[in-house]
This record gives structure tokens, C-alpha cells and sequence, in this order.
């Protein structure tokens, strides 16, 4: 990936929170899995500080082990236009993984979240509402750039 990239990423995920996505249904046609190289992973941000360290916008952060979700619960990924046609990035989580995602995100409310690929936190946000189906990674600056990141997570 460009040396910019993952900053940027970074920088307009934030802006965008983290939320339900939309309907598997709508999304018809062929998985896109992660590789199985690739580490998704939607992890809890410990306020006390107990867990895995990781940066953040300069930010110290520690995530929750084990994560919430990780690349073996997800389906599908690719990149979509969201409700404002703007670039962003679906995940679709297994039907195996929805009861646990849900029940774990409820638990969550009102407290941080963090997504990460490959070690690299992609982006912070508060847990809006739980969601077990899939979510939505909004604000990614360009269509190019959401593309870009689907295939780097799942080769394709």
C-alpha cells in the first residue's frame, strides 16, 4: 500500500463511526473472504488499558483479547457507495458469527471499537448500536482507495 494511505484511512474512518451496514441480501453475487494472510479483526479499546498495544492517531490504544470479530467470521468484503454515495468498505460476517457479534457490540454501547488489518488500526469509533450482520466502514476518501483496501483484505 502507499506510504500515505493508511494515514489518510485512518484519518477519514474516524470522521465516519462505526455502523450497521446493509443487508446481506443486497449484496448479491460471489464472497469475497479475507486472504487467509490478511487479519481483520473489530476489537473492544480497553479504557484501563489491558490488552493487545496498538497506535492511533498518536494514540495509544489497548484492544481487547480476543477480538470481537476476526477474518475467519467475515464473509464478505468489498468496497460500496454508502446511503450518501459515499466510498466505503462492507463486511459481512458469517451466519455462525452473528449471535456473538451482536451479543458482544450490545455490550459495547457508548464505548470505543477498533477496526485493524494486518496489526494496523484502520480506524476508532463508538459503538453507535450492536450489530451482528455485517457493518460499514464509511468516509474512505475515494472510490479507488475503498477498492484498494478490499483487495489488499481479499486478493480479488
Amino acid at each position: 500500500m502507499r506510504g500515505a494511505f493508511p494515514f489518510l484511512l485512518g484519518a477519514a474512518l474516524v470522521l465516519a463511526g462505526c455502523m450497521p451496514g446493509t443487508t446481506p441480501g443486497a449484496l448479491a453475487g460471489k464472497d469475497h473472504a479475507p486472504r487467509a494472510d490478511v487479519d481483520v479483526r473489530l476489537s473492544a479499546v480497553d479504557a484501563d488499558g489491558k490488552g493487545r498495544q496498538a497506535q492511533w492517531q498518536g494514540e495509544t490504544l489497548a484492544l481487547r483479547e480476543p477480538p470481537i470479530a476476526g477474518s475467519a467470521d467475515i464473509a464478505d468484503v468489498r468496497y460500496v457507495l454508502d446511503d450518501a454515495k459515499q466510498p466505503g468498505l462492507q463486511i459481512r460476517y458469517r451466519p455462525e458469527a452473528h449471535q456473538r457479534i451482536h451479543d458482544d457490540t450490545a455490550a459495547l454501547v457508548g464505548q470505543r471499537a477498533a477496526i485493524s488489518v494486518d496489526g494496523r488500526v484502520l480506524m476508532v469509533a463508538t459503538v453507535q448500536g450492536p450489530f451482528g450482520e455485517s457493518m460499514m466502514l464509511s468516509g474512505l476518501p475515494s472510490v479507488a482507495e475503498a477498492q484498494e483496501l478490499a483487495k489488499h483484505i481479499t486478493g480479488d
